[in-house]
């Protein structure tokens, strides 16, 4: 049953962090690039620019790349208090600030070899060994390499045997080789050790680079899976989705997802089957556990706590998509508005989630058919600090509606409100921490046609 909206609608009480709004240095047209805290980075991929912004205080500086870079990203290193940004070129990698870039890698490896339209985030930060100091880790066809950060800011490097899966493209005149992978490992302990391994993911493979007493392993060890990938004997293709801790149980979870081959507009009704494998030391259970379906355009995720008892619940989407709403996505380059359902799975100790949803949602949002579930514009944070996630949907170009996260039906059926100008671009509104207290404030980023950028920021 879809949930009621509540006609009286109260107001969320925010204020403004800073008197005006904090203008830019750095001209830009892409969304500001988050970091897990206080810290933002604003990027001008045209120019090899980035703004490093300080929400906390309103503080920024502006760091030139080098003609050779291929990207950046983020991460700590020792001597710096704040998360720092780390450029990609020809030859490794290099600390970057606005006074001067200082070498820590050097490196052949395959994304120094990138040929790149554009200067943008590439993932090649992590921490392996969770000591709060970010490795870099650097794909190569057949062997891979794992920078270790030291105490005092150096780096030892781990080469280690990783064949990545390859595809041929074959046409009239010439053959294309391809590979798709996950950026980065997932760090976990798989075997249950002690000790964190590295996890790799591609759309058929499971692989570990298991840690010993020293470092790693040379080489990595492929895991067995309970099912088979690739094309289906009923016209389908059948790869992996999600690897995750679903129920905390201190092992890695698989989640498989299968889709039928379809063409033109038949995809847009297509069903997508989930399947979860269970994992157990070293590897997953052979029995597969049927998650919610979706539809077409819809999808489905396990990443958010709705009701604050430390397990992840479950959400699909299911998009309404007609003869109309394609002809509005032709007229608009893609993007148009849909009605969107929401269904929300609490997940139950033992028993995971139920087959009726604890709740949904229908809302109309602005879809872009280019864009995964991840670009559909609705933020999920802690506003209010109850450690519970709630949910914002952007109504318009003037409304934020707000559903808090609810013990007994993971959503409060009442909605809050933000009336305010808004961003055209929905992925222009983020939601940050910025002074620490437990809850999400809004950033809003605010660009006229030549690219002059002003952030507004409402404090919760």
């Amino acid at each position: 049953m879809k949930s009621k909206l509540l006609l009286a609608v109260s107001f969320i009480i925010a204020g403004q962090l800073h008197a005006s709004p904090m203008s830019l240095k750095l001209k830009t047209k892409s969304p500001l690039q988050l970091t897990d805290s206080e810290i933002v980075f604003a990027l001008n991929k045209d120019a090899k620019q980035l703004e490093r912004i300080e929400l906390n205080n309103g503080q920024s500086t502006v760091i030139q790349a080098n003609k050779s870079s291929k990207g950046f990203h983020f991460g700590r290193i020792a001597g710096h208090q704040n998360v720092q940004a780390f450029i990609i070129d020809d030859k490794g990698v290099y600390l970057a600030t606005h006074k001067d870039a200082t070498r820590i890698v050097n490196s052949e490896s395959l994304l120094t070899r990138l040929q790149v339209d554009d200067f943008k985030k590439i993932d090649f930060m992590l921490d392996a060994n969770n000591d709060g100091l970010s490795d870099i880790y650097l794909p190569g066809f057949t062997h891979s390499e794992l920078y270790i950060q030291q105490s005092d800011g150096t780096f030892n490097r781990h080469h280690f045997k990783y064949l990545l899966p390859l595809r041929s493209h074959n046409y009239s005149d010439r053959m294309e080789v391809s590979t798709n992978f996950n950026s980065l490992p997932t760090v976990h302990d798989f075997d249950q050790d002690g000790k964190l391994d590295l996890v790799f993911r591609t759309r058929e493979n499971i692989s570990v680079l298991y840690a010993n007493k020293t470092g790693f392993n040379n080489e990595v060890e492929h895991i067995y899976l309970p099912t088979s990938f690739g094309k289906t004997d009923n016209n389908a293709i059948r790869t992996t989705h999600e690897l995750l801790d679903i129920n905390k149980d201190g092992h890695l979870d698989l989640i498989t997802r299968t889709r039928p081959i379809t063409e033109g507009i038949s995809g847009l009704e297509a069903k997508i089957d989930y399947d979860l494998y269970l994992g157990q030391p070293k590897g997953f259970n052979s029995g597969a556990i049927k998650l919610p379906h979706t539809i077409g355009a819809g999808g489905m995720r396990i990443e958010h706590d709705f009701d604050g008892d430390g397990l992840l619940d479950l959400q699909t989407l299911s998009v309404d998509i007609g003869l109309t709403t394609i002809a509005a996505m032709a007229l608009g380059g893609g993007k148009a508005d849909v009605d969107v359902e929401m269904h929300f799975f609490k997940q139950h100790p033992h028993t995971l989630f139920a087959k009726k949803p604890s709740t949904e949602k229908e809302v109309e949002l602005e879809i872009d058919m280019k864009r995964s579930m991840r670009g559909i514009p609705f933020y999920t944070g802690d506003l209010n600090g109850d450690k519970k996630h709630d949910i914002v949907f952007k109504s318009g170009d003037k409304t934020l509606n707000i559903y808090y996260g609810a013990s007994e039906n993971l959503l409060k059926a009442e909605r809050k409100k933000i009336n305010k100008k808004l961003p055209e671009n929905a992925n222009d509104i983020v939601l940050v921490d910025i002074d620490g207290n437990g809850k999400e404030d809004f950033i809003f980023k605010y660009a006229d046609d030549a690219g002059h950028v002003r952030l507004e920021t409402l404090l919760n």
